[in-house]
């Protein structure tokens, strides 16, 4: 028999003397294989003991805010000899040779907590527990049951609710002016390419040479000097590296990810559109500025704090609520544009006031504050320029009487830098575990935690290939075996999000499969499986040269672009802006379309030079050929640029040998029993393939009793 010990923390769990307590290990289970699995034990018990109440804050009952964990020490850490003492007082003597040492439990089990499983002293897994229920026998309490999850799990947790604009992406952040959008454009320099600017119009209808009075005349980008057409500046939104983003998230929660992937020539050519509002970036989306929190310096009265510039309600008995005003007044605006006063409760941005030019009754009314509540405000402009300005007073008081909470005033002058890209804030409105759950499954990733702060990030056929074989006949039990075909599906479907923008609908309107998506039809009985991506798949377009409508044949060119705009028109006959969800591309510097030259006009709009070299941003990773390239497509789409299909698809790369696997007729699903020593349960690795029968077998799941070593074993035949 093994002894388990159970950690919270570094607390030691006592555990029933007779429990035996199993774990249930698997990556890709060929039951559901859209999931990533982690390492998770069955739902087990702990007596309600001293020490595991302590630990678990006597969760029985309701009144129990507060507790303290008591532990006997011996060399400073912690032990337990015996589960069934209680401890009483912080300084109890234990077995007269050791000391007692009382700590507040701040543990807070409505979440998961820290946790790892150690087998006779040696460690064998990290992750966190859960507390699921308490058991009673009458009043008193009985037992704890709850439940192991390896670090995969724990890592999901770690990111929470989190969105991709909560990560800190200021290394990114650059100039917003005409020559720095032109070089993230046509040159592969701005930040060594880990932002550049794709030919993707949110807003326009781009067309290349049309007739001076055709209806998209003013779309027109084609190179032309008389009527000064060409892209504007703020037209272009940017694209930041999905390595990036990996690498933000890992700093943010302290991890860090691994894997040859990850320095993949076409992994690192993916990028993530920086498309979060309809519309342009900047111009005439006010609500796109950050603001800036406005710094007071002087302190007229009250309870304003100037180290933070902001309110925290104070006491304001008797009333529970009170309805009260700020005031402010502006002054040193010299900008013509509207700017916006913007009121924050608690880090919410709850009211907005917009004004243009000096402020001298500027107000927010009616706010119903409670105690304990944070107030302040910040000033936006418009537009992404430098702005000066003073806000000169500020005075919070209640509505119809004279008594001020606080009043302070700024006697310096501030400015509003506003003339930079800020990364962070025009990532699209999606989750962080939601982003990381698509890049896992676009590339069928396996996701392993190396230790409680590294995951390596693998294609599941890399990761079984970097396992060794290992022989465990002599421990599996023959006496019984069990062989079942595997669960086959009647469909498979691997699906991008539906999409509205105007080519990918008119696509889905004319084919039985959207654009990017695949799907297949069986006849087995089973049910349906679906890979379903949080990304939109996006229709790029390889413009006409319609050669102004002066007689000339249209010739389709090398300008590949990508419109984000709805098959609805306003009445002047221009298409909507479309937003939709997050749009992964692949990039790529170098595209020669000097055959067909764009134009370019800057912030003052300055037409410049002609462009003859651009980024190539598509759903293929290159322009050097089909051949070579990998595409963003689940099946053997037509490609916008090459005009005919690719065979490196992502079903094709990374999903097509563990289906058709799956589908073999020789593959066969094996259950065997087997008794593994403790080595063996250490060591166990599930990419690591079995030698048995004289065969090998991939692990499809296995469950461990780490108390008995007694192991069943799903094995499938390598085929």
């Amino acid at each position: 028999m093994n002894q388990v010990d159970i950690y919270i923390g570094d607390y030691r769990l006592d555990l029933f003397r007779d429990e035996e307590i199993g774990i249930n290990l698997s990556v890709q289970n060929i039951q559901d294989i859209s999931k990533v699995f982690t390492d998770f034990t069955q739902s087990f018990t702990v007596p309600s003991s001293g020490i595991n109440s302590e630990i678990f804050k006597h969760y029985y009952r309701t009144d129990v805010d507060a507790s303290r964990i008591t532990t006997p020490t011996q060399d400073g850490y912690p032990i337990w000899n015996s589960w069934d003492i209680l401890w009483t007082a912080a300084d109890k003597a234990w077995e007269g040779s050791t000391s007692s040492t009382s700590v507040a439990n701040t543990y807070d089990y409505r979440l998961r907590v820290a946790a790892r499983i150690e087998i006779n002293s040696i460690p064998f897994r990290t992750g966190v527990i859960e507390l699921e229920n308490v058991s009673m026998k009458g009043t008193e309490p009985y037992a704890y049951s709850i439940g192991f999850y390896g670090d995969l799990v724990s890592l999901v947790d770690l990111f929470g609710e989190d969105y991709l604009y909560d990560l800190d992406l200021s290394a990114y952040d650059h100039t917003y002016d005409g020559a720095t959008i032109l070089q993230g454009f046509n040159q592969e320099a701005l930040l060594s390419g880990d932002v550049f600017y794709p030919l993707m119009s949110p807003v326009k209808n781009w067309v290349y040479n049309v007739a001076a009075g055709d209806i998209n005349h003013d779309n027109d980008i084609h190179y032309d000097v008389a009527h000064s057409h060409g892209i504007n500046y703020y037209e272009l939104k940017p694209a930041l590296k999905i390595t990036k983003i990996l690498e933000a998230i890992g700093t943010k929660y302290g991890i860090t990810f691994t894997g040859d992937i990850l320095t993949d020539t076409d992994f690192e050519r993916l990028y993530l559109w920086a498309h979060r509002k309809e519309g342009y970036t900047y111009f005439g989306q006010p609500a796109a500025m950050e603001g800036q929190h406005i710094n007071f310096n002087s302190l007229v009265s009250g309870t304003f704090d100037l180290t933070n510039d902001w309110w925290v309600v104070p006491n304001l008995f008797p009333a529970e609520v009170e309805t009260i005003q700020f005031l402010y007044n502006i002054d040193n605006i010299t900008y013509p544009e509207p700017f916006y006063i913007d009121l924050y409760k608690d880090d919410v941005l709850i009211s907005t006031n917009q004004h243009t030019g000096n402020v001298t009754a500027g107000s927010f009314s009616q706010i119903k504050v409670k105690e304990g509540e944070i107030y302040y405000i910040k000033f936006r402009p418009s537009t992404n320029t430098n702005v000066n300005y003073r806000v000169y007073q500020l005075i919070g008081y209640r509505q119809g009487t004279l008594i001020k909470y606080f009043e302070v005033a700024q006697t310096l002058y501030a400015t509003y830098f506003g003339d930079s890209v800020q990364m962070s804030n025009l990532m699209p409105e999606m989750k962080v575990k939601d982003f990381m759950s698509g890049i896992v499954r676009m590339h069928n990733m396996v996701i392993t935690p190396t230790n409680a702060t590294t995951f390596n990030l693998q294609p599941l056929e890399d990761w079984y290939a970097d396992g060794v074989d290992q022989d465990l006949t002599q421990y599996i039990d023959i006496e019984e075996v069990e062989i079942n075909r595997p669960s086959l599906y009647r469909q498979i479907k691997f699906n991008y999000q539906e999409t509205n923008q105007i080519l990918g609908k008119q696509y889905a309107l004319t084919n039985p499969t959207p654009f990017g998506d695949l799907k297949a039809d069986f006849t087995f009985d089973g049910g349906e499986f679906e890979v379903k991506l949080p990304f939109e798949c996006p229709l790029f377009e390889r413009l006409t040269d319609y050669k102004g409508h002066a007689g000339g044949t249209p010739t389709l060119t090398n300008v590949l672009v990508y419109k984000s705009i709805t098959m609805e028109a306003d009445q002047e006959g221009q298409f909507n802006p479309y937003l939709g969800k997050a749009v992964i591309i692949y990039g790529e510097f170098g595209l020669d379309i000097s055959a067909n030259p764009i134009g370019f006009r800057d912030e003052n709009d300055v037409l410049q030079p002609q462009i003859d070299e651009v980024w190539y941003a598509n759903v293929s990773s290159t322009f050097a050929g089909i051949g070579l390239a990998k595409s963003l497509t689940w099946g053997s789409d037509i490609d916008p640029y090459y005009l005919q299909a690719g065979t490196q698809s992502l079903y094709n790369e990374y999903w097509a040998d563990y289906i058709e696997d799956l589908y073999d007729s020789k593959r066969r699903i094996v259950k065997v029993q087997a008794q593994l020593p403790l080595g063996k349960i250490i060591g166990f690795d599930l990419k690591n393939k079995i030698i048995w029968n004289n065969q090998k077998w991939i692990v499809n799941s296995a469950s461990v009793n780490m108390t008995t070593g007694k192991t069943s074993l799903e094995l499938l035949n390598v085929v």
